[in-house]
């Protein structure tokens, strides 16, 4: 009835091709050299610039005319160690006149202003603001339905992410009558550390299709593009019948043998929820993710999930994952709550 297929294929799919990692994350090289800029694009990155830095020293920054909220994001471990965190928001675009938009993307430590320090005295004197560990301009047009995809890539921690669009402007010199609408968003999100000792998991990627990435196309144009493969990420965890059900994610800090395989045993078991509560409903059968295995414990080991949903009765229902590191005997357990609908 339930069936996982793919896997190998979808993973090999995954790799970079390089072999060294298990997650192609990166964004743009690091050393590309950055376009140059009209006078309306400077105007624009000099305004989305200076209302996050404004927001996140305290000072005045103005009100924000657009909506933008925050909707989802997962985590996962990229190839230097740092985690990759794509995420996606909705911006208000009724409230945006032109088609394209302007993006400045910025993250800062939690509590990074408070721990600037001053600038050098003087008659000009002012507190030095802080410099984010991460951030990115650039242009978009946006999805009918306002949804916004982007990615940060930052070390373990606490951070505070700032997200400010305005509509692609047009004027090549600021005066009193330049007002632009402007949306801000503020987020403030913890990291985790996919480096540290003991069993761990990835974000849960439950995604409504996976399909080759289109020729060309990097997680600077959808973060969810890993490797060869784009995945469509779920919005909401909803389902018909005829619909698939599929999961990605990446074990970390299983025990490996000599040549740094795993011996993992996953159990995959689908619960309905009642209004009595929770009953089991149906399991696929255990896999075993051994020493066959393409991947090394270093690189993270991927991992995919297809369930075809044609025999669950509409209702709503709770995946649950149990990988068990034989070895050790170190288990985890992640849940996964999605619906199944009528039609």
């Amino acid at each position: 009835m339930k069936k996982m297929r793919g896997i190998v294929a979808l993973c090999v799919a995954l790799t970079v091709s390089s072999g060294a990692a298990a997650l192609m994350a990166q964004g743009a090289p690091k050393n590309q050299k950055e376009a140059k800029r009209s006078k309306p694009e400077q105007i624009d990155f000099d305004t989305l610039t200076m209302i996050v830095d404004n927001t996140e020293t305290g000072r005045p920054a103005g009100a924000a005319d657009i909506s933008v909220t925050w909707d989802s994001n997962h985590f996962f471990r990229a190839p230097d160690g740092t985690t990759y965190v794509p995420f996606t928001v909705t911006v208000d675009k009724s409230k945006l006149a032109a088609p394209t938009a302007a993006v400045y993307l910025a993250v800062f430590p939690k509590g990074a202003a408070a721990a600037a320090a001053p600038a050098a005295k003087g008659k000009d004197n002012k507190t030095a603001g802080p410099m984010p560990v991460f951030d990115k301009f650039d242009f978009t047009t946006l999805n009918a339905d306002g949804k916004l995809m982007r990615y940060v890539q930052v070390k373990p921690g606490d951070y505070d992410v700032f997200l400010a669009i305005k509509d692609k402007g047009t004027v090549e010199k600021i005066d009193k009558n330049y007002t632009p609408r402007v949306g801000l968003l503020k987020k403030e999100l913890t990291v985790p550390d996919y480096n540290a000792a003991g069993l761990q998991t990835s974000s849960m990627l439950v995604a409504t299709g996976i399909q080759p990435a289109p020729a060309g196309q990097t997680a600077d144009n959808d973060p969810y593009i890993f490797g060869q493969m784009q995945i469509v990420p779920s919005t909401d965890g909803k389902y018909k019948k005829t619909d698939t059900l599929s999961v990605v994610y990446w074990v970390y800090g299983a025990t490996g043998d000599a040549a740094g395989k795993p011996d993992l045993d996953i159990e995959n078991s689908f619960n309905q929820k009642t209004a009595d509560g929770e009953k089991f409903f149906n399991k696929t059968q255990p896999q075993a993710v051994n020493a066959t295995t393409p991947y090394t414990v270093a690189q993270g080991i991927p991992n995919f999930l297809e369930v075809p949903l044609v025999s669950f009765a509409p209702g709503d229902y709770r995946l649950e994952i149990k990988i068990t590191d034989k070895p050790s005997g170190k288990t985890v357990t992640q849940n996964v709550n999605f619906t199944v609908a009528a039609s």
